[in-house]
């Protein structure tokens, strides 16, 4: 299973959890390996959204700029907010998946 890194990734349920399966083995360190892919994907969405509220707050400074800016700082914080829902799917996928206690 192939996932693009995207800034407008959503990462549900059954995806992690078909992603952690398709590890084929319930070893922790294949599938600590396989968390850490996901979490970097998972963290883009994260990333580009602070980057992009950034953008639009420093478009906001200019009268001229806040038609865009307004827009993209809201855009950024949507982006910020799928980023977190995702690492925390993959958190709680993966400790339901091993089975281990969250700590």
């Amino acid at each position: 299973m192939q996932i693009t890194p995207s800034p407008f990734l959503s990462l549900d349920h059954q995806t992690v959890l078909g992603y952690f399966k398709e590890a084929g083995t319930r070893d922790p360190d294949v599938l600590h390996s396989h968390k850490t892919a996901l979490i970097r994907l998972g963290r883009f969405p994260k990333l580009a959204g602070i980057y992009v509220m950034l953008l639009g707050a420093l478009l906001t400074i200019t009268i001229l700029g806040a038609f865009i800016g307004i827009p993209a700082l809201l855009l950024g914080f949507w982006m910020w907010r799928r980023g977190i829902a995702n690492l925390r799917t993959i958190e709680t996928v993966y400790v339901e998946f091993t089975g281990l206690v969250p700590a």
